[in-house]
């Protein structure tokens, strides 16, 4: 028992609890520094890279501010390590159609460290609404390329760039090129190249390339130049009056060419020889022959001649047949006279070849404009006219009117 009590006012000591208070407060210390955290804080500002979320595809951002100040807090331990672009600055554009607007900024900033203020919190913008042009990619060849070198089996991939801005903007813009060096299109290998604009003037807001880049693979080879060019058929004459040229085709389609590359350039198509059409009245296959050119430093490459198909389609024509009279069926005989027809008369628009319409007359096609009683019970109703002919060549078109009101008379 006496131990105990030695014991305890031992540890009740004023000197031991300052002992022990000590120790604590040393470990701690030590603790803290070991860990970093934060026991002596400092600020910073730094500057922040602002982007803008959620905008509606069809929209741009006019004189959009690009970075705001940004102060932030935090120990010295995790401010040496904290990075530029840890910090995150945004401005939501949900739901925002074109206009003006003053819009939050929101910063965010990794564990254990705070942010202090955010310089400015709001900024103003501006969104406008964006058009669309898909514009070729054009190849501007280096001036350097020696003579007697040329460009062959070019291809470009895409071909077309979809290229955004207002439609002022849009309107200034002369084409979209890639521009290769002689070095790289000697390597022979794919490359990679940005697109330029070439403008008119400036542009007054952002213009965007969808894609920036191009993949672009050619061959350089030696010799005169060549070029694909499409076949130009020469036709005179029409065909058959009841028959249209459906479609034209050529095989191939499409001739090598070569020669001076200048004047490569300036041809779009070449010509076959003329061949007459007149009077046809069934699809047509012939070898034509291809009309050499009168400059002699451009010519085939081993084509003489292309396989010419023409192909017909049948056409129709059409005629009115004016104020035919409606007659009464269905009726006893007696009766004929006591029914009324109002209107009396039908326009009947019929359709046939134009060589059957030509020579045709109403006796012959057996016309009979009508209205059937049969069966009919009413004083006074509604009918349908009725047409009927003898003639397979003939089709109705039209009937007018469609029906027609048949009255007992009297009523």
């Amino acid at each position: 028992m006496n131990i105990s009590k030695k014991f305890d006012d031992i540890l009740t000591s004023p000197w031991v609890l300052w002992g022990i208070s000590v120790s604590v407060a040393v470990f701690m210390w030590f603790y803290a520094v070991d860990k970093g955290e934060m026991i002596v804080n400092e600020k910073r500002e730094f500057l922040c890279r602002l982007e803008y979320r959620n905008l509606a595809p069809e929209l741009g951002i006019r004189n959009a501010v690009q970075e705001i100040t940004v102060e932030v807090e935090a120990s010295e331990n995790v401010m040496n390590r904290l990075e530029y672009d840890s910090i995150l600055c945004e401005v939501d554009l949900k739901r925002l159609s074109s206009g003006k607007y003053r819009e939050p900024v929101k910063a965010t900033a990794p564990q254990n460290v705070r942010v202090v203020s955010v310089n400015p919190s709001r900024v103003d913008i501006e969104l406008i609404r964006l058009a669309g042009r898909m514009i070729p990619v054009e190849v501007t060849l280096p001036q350097d390329i020696p003579a007697g070198r040329y460009l062959e089996a070019v291809e470009i991939v895409p071909k077309e760039l979809n290229v955004k801005g207002t439609d002022r903007d849009l309107a200034k813009i002369g084409s979209v090129s890639i521009i290769p060096t002689f070095q790289e299109l000697e390597g022979g290998k794919e490359l990679l190249l940005p697109v330029k604009i070439v403008q008119s003037e400036p542009f007054e807001d952002e213009v965007t390339l969808e894609p920036s880049q191009v993949k672009m693979s050619a061959t350089l080879v030696t010799g005169l130049p060549r070029k694909k060019t499409a076949v130009n058929v020469r036709l005179s004459g029409k065909p058959f009056a009841d028959y249209a040229v459906r479609s034209v085709t050529t095989d191939p389609a499409e001739v090598m060419l070569q020669g001076v590359k200048a004047k490569l350039d300036s041809i779009s198509a070449i010509d076959t020889e003329t061949i007459d059409i007149t009077g046809i009245s069934a699809d047509q296959t012939l070898i034509v022959q291809l009309r050499p050119f009168k400059d002699k430093e451009i010519s085939t490459m081993d084509v003489k001649s292309v396989k010419l198909s023409v192909q017909l389609e049948p056409i129709a024509a059409q005629k009115q047949l004016s104020g035919i009279p409606i007659a009464i069926e269905g009726a006893d005989a007696e009766d004929m006279g006591k029914w009324l027809v109002s209107p009396a008369v039908a326009d009947v628009t019929v359709e046939a070849s134009p060589s059957r319409m030509e020579t045709f007359n109403l006796e012959e096609l057996g016309l009979r404009v009508f209205v059937d009683l049969s069966n009919i019970f009413l004083r006074k109703t509604t009918l349908p006219v009725r047409v009927t002919f003898v003639s397979d060549d003939f089709k109705i078109v039209k009937i007018d009117p469609p029906t027609v009101t048949v009255s007992a008379v009297g009523e």
